[in-house]
């Protein structure tokens, strides 16, 4: 089914999209196969009706950018917010990132859809041959994620928004290092069903 023809079902009643995930390559799925992302696997765990708005590149502010168009178009009544990444690796300071992180949670709030915030993955910090961003330190970049990612996680205690902190639980797991992909950002499909199951495991998505 065409992104037109569910938007037409849903303006005639006819269907029901229960989630939209917006974010960037880790949502989309880059190098994975469609049924491998951690979007479809999660569709399957849950049987629910989510739609996949990651496009790779994306920054925060592109994310919002699209918001409108990609999210709000189909009424869903929860919505998954992850990025943060790009941004990170293009220097944008995490206060700008967080900042379009709440303008998405507020159009959310606006029309009434639950927001939820993932936190970004770490990158493979002891990486050899670099694929993207040459130019940049990955240990820096490790660093400024996890400090993100600790700004997302008292950003939804103060909002009262859930916030499923998956960068920090992968990592403290021990799992990431193996299943990186050769780039040192992107993931296996092994930790895509892992981040798919560590969203079911908080109960936020079926039962916010």
């Amino acid at each position: 089914m065409s992104i037109y023809h569910l938007k037409y079902m849903i303006e005639k009643g006819e269907n029901k999209v229960s989630i939209v995930c917006i974010g960037d390559s880790i949502t989309f799925g880059f190098r994975v196969r469609k049924t491998e992302s951690w979007v479809s696997v999660l569709s399957e765990k849950i049987k629910e009706n989510i739609i996949n708005k990651g496009i790779p590149g994306n920054t925060t502010a592109e994310m919002k950018e699209r918001f409108e168009k990609d999210v709000v178009e189909f009424k869903p009544s929860k919505v998954l917010i992850m990025g943060g990444t790009n941004d990170v690796f293009l220097k944008i300071s995490i206060n700008d990132i967080l900042k379009n992180i709440d303008m998405m949670v507020q159009m959310c709030e606006k029309n009434k859809f639950v927001p939820i915030v993932l936190t970004p993955l770490p990158v493979k910090d002891d990486i050899v041959e670099k694929t993207w961003f040459k130019d940049r330190d990955y240990r820096e970049v490790n660093n400024y994620l996890g400090k993100f990612r600790e700004l997302l996680v008292e950003y939804g205690k103060k909002k009262n928004i859930g916030v499923i902190d998956i960068g920090t639980i992968l990592a403290a797991s021990g799992k990431m290092k193996e299943y990186f992909l050769d780039d040192g950002i992107h993931v296996s499909k092994e930790i895509h069903n892992e981040i798919a199951q560590i969203i079911v495991n908080s109960n936020i998505v079926q039962y916010n």
